[in-house]
């Protein structure tokens, strides 16, 4: 994998894709790294919202303004467990994204309050793929035939 001066797009064999970095804990990273985790979730905050959705405001069949919110969509997710310049790190491929309200134990929409505004509680989940590359991950795992990342 190949960097360019855009932080969310990179080289991989060739091809321009579109990443989004994230910090991830190490029992997530261990988990993606051996195939046992292929979802990852983010939350949805007022102060993210346009790393992780768009919002698209339009009117339904019957007249009714409505708001259609999907996933920004990224070929990737670059992910990182810790702040040091040699943490761990994966590029994994996504497959799909989606926009998921969270709802209580009753199936009710959960909300919370900012600034004296109600928002929905929300999260975008992302169904992982293959490994694309790895870097800093020999204390890890058994090195497996993924190849390094390069920035």
């Amino acid at each position: 994998m190949k960097s360019n001066h855009n932080k969310t797009c990179c080289q991989v064999d060739g091809k321009t894709i579109k990443k989004h970095t994230l910090q991830i804990n190490r029992p997530c990273f261990v988990e993606i790294l051996n195939g046992r985790q292929k979802v990852e979730h983010r939350y949805v905050y007022p102060s993210n919202v346009n790393r992780y959705v768009i919002q698209d405001d339009t009117i339904d069949e019957n007249g009714t303004p409505i708001t259609i919110i999907t996933p920004v969509h990224y070929d990737a997710l670059y992910l990182i467990n810790g702040r040091r310049k040699d943490a761990p790190r994966l590029l994994v491929e996504v497959e799909d994204a989606e926009f998921v309200l969270c709802v209580d134990d009753n199936g009710e929409q959960m909300t919370f309050m900012q600034d004296g505004t109600e928002y929905y509680v929300c999260q975008v989940w992302y169904y992982l793929g293959k490994i694309i590359a790895t870097e800093n991950i020999e204390n890890l795992t058994t090195q497996r035939n993924i190849n390094p990342i390069t920035l």
